[in-house]
């Protein structure tokens, strides 16, 4: 079988030799990946150490609060560069300052290329398990010197002989032996961590996941199944288990047929065309037409069938965008600061998720700004409004970036060191 890559040499020789070559130099790969992912986190530690000493760069205030505005900025700036999360920048940040400072063997490994980032993430992690409390005596703080010494010279041998599994395992038995809390105050630590966290994975599809203590997840997956187990004794059943469980938990959460339901507002807008069938009616084959879509606005297209369900379950329907209500506020010049539930709506629809470039969090969780400060004689016009990110509006009035309006309502942001950030690619709007 030829090889699927062109690089190899060819020439006949020993086969063992030439694959033993191969091996070695996708070692060598992964080494300078290594080297190049720590190198990366440590410039992301530099550039905010220099925001920090210099903070009259990002921050517009000189108050207390003007390091940790400068380091919000800075942080902004490298995520928008780097085309990644603030969250990201900030775990990258937080893990090269801590093995800097409490595992300099292990990060010695990595910086070098013999650790990866994610072997060093999981030994910040366990630092955090072994800290001594913040009011903590010379003896609390001696052990947890001590067990940030012995964390460090395992890790750092571990990262040179284990597999990711072993590493981890072996870790994890480590940092039992060095807390020096009983297994219930750590359970109450871990406790805070609960929540609920929603991962779409397309095709109209989400993990909808809870972390939530052993006993409440077993307990409620046992009524899960064993409710299942009655439904599909049901002849007329034709679910899974698994599907039946899956639906059982949906309208738990959401409620259904109870007087305790919540009521939220879900923005969908449907083409008339899916409703009327006439998306499959006679066109010209010679004519590229735009295949109407329902959306699920701020998380993408839902198929045909389900937005016609939808529509029935609901029985009733809002007409916006082509065909809007003649009642509906638009414009209260100076009238009020806040935004109208109708104004409020629109600015939902007509961008789904705040408005600044690369943002994907939701219009309907962001809060309203002015494009002109409302306190600098601003209107609250649909014309001068924009959802932004509770992120993005701090980030808008506290730091020195620059957020402007393009005429399509996006938001383009310059950041205090010059870099600009760019359109996304146009996709099809959501109505």
């Amino acid at each position: 079988m030829e090889p699927w890559f062109d690089d190899v040499d060819d020439r006949p020789r020993d086969a063992a030799f030439v694959v033993e070559s191969v091996l070695v130099d996708l070692q060598c790969a992964d080494i300078d990946l290594n080297r190049h992912a720590a190198s990366r986190a440590a410039r992301i530690a530099d550039a905010v150490a220099l925001a920090r000493r210099n903070p009259e760069l990002y921050a517009l205030s000189t108050d207390v609060d003007a390091v940790d505005l400068a380091e919000r900025g800075a942080i902004f700036d490298i995520a928008l560069r780097l085309k990644s999360s603030e969250d990201y920048v900030r775990g990258q940040l937080h893990v090269a300052e801590q093995a800097h400072e409490h595992l300099p063997t292990l990060w010695r490994n990595a910086r070098d290329g013999f650790a990866s980032m994610y072997l060093v993430s999981h030994a910040v992690g366990a630092l955090l398990k072994v800290r001594a409390p913040a009011a903590g005596n010379a003896a609390e703080r001696e052990a947890e010197r001590e067990a940030f010494r012995r964390i460090d010279e395992a890790t750092a041998e571990w990262s040179l002989t284990c597999t990711p599994q072993l590493f981890l395992q072996r870790l994890r038995r480590l940092v039992d032996k060095l807390m020096p809390e009983p297994p219930s105050v750590r359970h109450a630590k871990a406790l805070r961590d609960r929540r609920v966290v929603l991962d779409h994975r397309g095709e109209g599809m989400t993990w909808f996941g809870l972390l939530i203590s052993n006993e409440e997840a077993v307990a409620a997956y046992q009524r899960a199944d064993e409710s299942a187990k009655k439904l599909q004794q049901d002849p007329n059943e034709c679910r899974t288990r698994a599907q039946i469980r899956a639906d059982l938990c949906s309208e738990w959460l959401r409620g259904i047929g109870t007087s305790t339901a919540v009521q939220t507002k879900v923005f969908i807008t449907i083409p008339v065309q899916l409703l009327s069938g006439d998306a499959d009616g006679d066109v010209d084959a010679n004519v590229a037409l735009p295949e109407p879509q329902a959306e699920l606005v701020g998380h993408g297209p839902i198929d045909p069938l389900t937005a016609k369900q939808i529509l029935l379950d609901i029985g009733a329907f809002r007409r916006v965008i082509v065909d809007p209500i003649d009642s509906v506020i638009l414009d209260m010049e100076r009238r009020s600061r806040r935004a109208t539930p109708a104004q409020k709506d629109w600015l939902v629809l007509q961008h789904g998720t705040c408005a600044r470039d690369g943002c994907t969090r939701l219009a309907q969780q962001s809060d309203i700004d002015h494009e002109i400060p409302w306190s600098q004689g601003g209107k609250t016009n649909i014309a001068e409004l924009r959802p932004l990110c509770p992120r993005d509006h701090v980030n808008r009035h506290l730091t020195r970036a620059v957020y402007r309006s393009r005429p399509d309502r996006t938001v383009e942001v310059t950041t205090p060191t010059g870099h600009r950030t760019r359109q996304p690619m146009p996709a099809a709007p959501p109505f």
